[in-house]
């Protein structure tokens, strides 16, 4: 931990300017909020303004930081933040993306109650500490989910912006109301597959590539005439029933990969690389539908949201706020690393 001797009222410009140059170099929060300097309240204010951790901070975590003279003896209110960003996590099965926010936000408040941040909110009912999501990730699905925790929240759409990776499973021969194997879908046709080769499938997928239009599924969180249209999934209402209007989405990779020993494939699995919007269910209920038959997706597993890897992320495992914090830290790195570069080329 870096440390340093107090600065008396009485010590010179030269050992101020020393104190100010270390002070300056620490980039980390962390670091910033545990370095409790006693020095004159101006001098004081001026060396931490400058340094790059308390210009990474939000005004409200600046707030909290920005000390207070009590005796001639500088104290600090711990931040509410100890980090503000952007991290990933790796979406458990059967969790909702909003569940795993939740979780997120209950150890980070917990943990700022731990480092006695006072609770300044006018209204207990709104939530302490901003964390949110960049795309939901169905209960069903796993992988890649992006967490914006502070400031961070502000930042999803601008650090999210391109394409997301999934691997998702297929059985053909069948289709269910949610178009997958949830619980609460029922199945809803069947047809027969026997004539589907593998030579058919990959023929089939050429049409799914590049730009393409897409029906999304009832059982999405989309709206339509103001009520959200799962809604109206679970009152018996089909596509048929409901008027959904085409989306274009953009598919940039569509791959197969086939199940092993099977001559007439009825079980196999797709990598998918698209754009923002696209409903993975729906393009698979198209492609069975251009075989002339049914598919239903069994299983999705996310593999990238914009620059987010499974190899970035976070599992539940290790969801504690000390490595919530360093994840954090570690992807405001890389990011300022990428923007300087932007600078330098511009």
């Amino acid at each position: 931990m870096i440390g340093g001797s107090n600065c008396c009222y009485g010590q010179s410009l030269t050992s101020q300017l020393k104190v100010s140059r270390r002070l300056m170099m620490i980039r980390s929060p962390i670091l910033l909020s545990c370095f409790l300097w006693t020095t004159t309240s101006a001098f004081n204010d001026y060396i931490i303004t400058s340094s790059p951790a308390y210009r990474s901070l939000s005004s409200s975590s600046r707030t909290t930081l920005r000390s207070t003279t009590t005796n001639d003896k500088v104290t600090r209110e711990p931040p509410l933040y100890v980090q503000e960003g952007l991290f990933a996590v790796s979406k458990p099965l059967e969790w909702t993306s909003q569940q795993v926010v939740g979780r997120v936000r209950s150890l980070l408040e917990k943990d700022a109650k731990a480092r006695g941040v006072p609770d300044n909110r006018s209204k207990r009912r709104r939530p302490w500490m901003k964390v949110g999501h960049g795309g939901t990730l169905d209960p069903l699905a796993s992988g890649v989910l992006v967490v914006g925790v502070g400031k961070g929240t502000k930042n999803l759409q601008k650090y999210l912006t391109g394409s997301k990776g999934y691997r998702a499973g297929v059985e053909l021969g069948f289709q269910t109301t949610t178009l997958d194997l949830d619980p609460t879908g029922e199945v809803v046709g069947r047809k027969s597959c026997d004539h589907v080769t593998w030579t058919a499938i990959e023929e089939v997928l050429e049409q799914f590539r590049g730009t393409i239009q897409q029906k999304p599924p009832i059982f999405s969180a989309l709206r339509k005439d103001g009520k959200r249209m799962y809604e109206l999934g679970r009152k018996g209402l089909t596509d048929e029933d409901v008027e959904i209007e085409l989306r274009e989405v953009q598919i940039h990779r569509l791959e197969l990969i086939p199940s092993a020993g099977e001559e007439n494939p009825t079980k196999f699995e797709l990598v998918v690389e698209c754009g923002g919007g696209t409903y993975i269910r729906s393009l698979v209920r198209d492609i069975g539908i251009a075989l002339d038959t049914l598919a239903t997706m069994t299983s999705l597993e996310r593999t990238k949201q914009g620059p987010y890897l499974p190899e970035h992320c976070l599992h539940e495992d290790d969801w504690s706020a000390p490595n919530i914090y360093e994840a954090i830290e570690r992807t405001s790195y890389v990011m300022q690393e990428e923007y300087e570069a932007e600078e330098d080329e511009t």
